[in-house]
């Protein structure tokens, strides 16, 4: 565990320590923060108290007193729950304000890990209790320069596997020969991996209504054939196979026909989610540049706002994006003002996605890009951006 940086940062927060607190692995964002293996048996409740300065402190249960020992600090053992109480009670003073993994109002669920009980236990002792959500980011969520490199590497070679299947499809079409969701989206798995990434659930291939489901997935029993006229939505994802990497996830349009074939109105609902699209990231941007920090939930409100504007808000039905680490979905901060109240700052170091969509009852459309941020601005991954529906013909 990094003790050095997670002291400096309760310094920088004006905090007096950091709780951590587990029952039977309920709470993962300790084990990653702490760099402790989610293998091991950990069937009693523990505690890990990190002060802004001094020695750190593990409570354990005389059954595991083994569990902490890899820790830096002092190790404290109790028997009963008056034991533990007492330890509690001698190390959490009146007034202090510390960090733990718990959202007021659960309006960030990902990182509401501790129980209600064990927050009202440590509140009886006179301690404030804030969200360690933004804390915990510099640990769950910040990415290596390797990481970063890593990233951008799987990019390149995941746009290159879509432009090939999307070469392929076209062919297909101009020479008659059969299409369906199950069979494109198996012939994508295969190029995916015959560009070197490594992607453990296939993507989504979804024509016309079924673009409309955010999450659907054709299966080899239930899907449909890609026809002459059809609009096709792709959502794709995967990583370089070594271990640490981080994932690259896009949403791409394209259309079974010619340019001049694609349905106004098609073009005229992708035009508002790319202007989304775009207007969110130049928001990031823009505020980066500026020095100033930026919330999740704001982001999500300006890309938000544009299709609302257009009249369409009712039919964009999920957050604008997620967290991306070596999880596709990862646990830094969302694009989310929508489904939860993500106030998490975007920390310089990290990534996410941008993917607004319009899902209405004859087709879907969305379009996805990732958007790494640095210090003083954003890259977008993914490019080209899509700024056009693919006529695939």
């Amino acid at each position: 565990m990094e003790l050095a940086r997670i002291q400096q940062l309760l310094q920088a927060e004006q905090l007096d320590g950091w709780l951590f607190y587990d029952f039977r692995k309920s709470n993962p964002i300790a084990y990653h923060v702490l760099q402790l293996s989610l293998q091991g048996f950990y069937t009693r409740r523990w505690f890990y108290y990190v002060p802004a300065y001094g020695v750190p402190v593990a409570l354990v249960s005389a059954v595991e007193a083994h569990v902490l020992q890899g820790l830096p600090g002092e190790q404290q053992v109790f028997r009963t729950w008056q034991e533990m109480h007492t330890l509690l009670r001698t190390r959490l003073q009146p007034g202090m304000r510390i960090a733990m993994e718990y959202s007021p109002m659960n309006a960030i669920p990902y990182m509401s890990r501790v129980d209600a009980g064990t927050l009202e236990l440590v509140r009886s002792f006179g301690v404030e209790v804030v969200s360690s959500a933004n804390l915990a980011q510099h640990f769950v969520a910040q990415l290596s320069t390797h990481q970063i490199q890593g990233h951008r590497e799987a990019s390149h070679r995941l746009i290159a596997a879509k432009d090939q299947l999307f070469h392929e499809l076209g062919n297909n079409l101009r020479t008659g020969i059969a299409l369906d969701e199950y069979q494109t989206q198996q012939r994508f798995v295969q190029l995916i991996h015959e560009h070197g990434l490594s992607a453990p659930e296939a993507p989504i291939v979804a024509v016309n209504a079924h673009a409309s489901n955010p999450h659907y997935a054709p299966s080899a029993i239930q899907h449909s054939p890609i026809l002459h006229g059809d609009l096709i939505l792709f959502d794709f994802w995967g990583h370089l196979p070594e271990p640490g990497s981080v994932y690259v996830d896009y949403t791409w349009m394209a259309f079974a026909g010619r340019q001049d074939e694609i349905p106004q109105r098609q073009c005229e609902i992708f035009e508002i989610v790319r202007r989304a699209r775009d207007t969110g990231i130049a928001f990031v941007r823009e505020r980066l540049a500026a020095g100033q920090l930026v919330e999740g939930r704001e982001v999500d409100d300006v890309v938000r706002g544009i299709i609302t504007q257009a009249g369409y808000g009712d039919y964009f039905v999920h957050r604008t994006g997620h967290s991306i680490t070596t999880a596709e979905h990862g646990d830094g901060a969302n694009i989310d003002n929508f489904e939860t109240q993500d106030a998490r700052h975007l920390l310089p170091f990290t990534c996410c996605s941008i993917e607004p969509g319009i899902y209405l009852p004859e087709f879907g459309v969305r379009s996805e890009v990732d958007l790494l941020i640095l210090e003083h601005d954003a890259e977008v991954t993914g490019v080209p951006a899509q700024a056009e529906i693919v006529a695939l013909l």
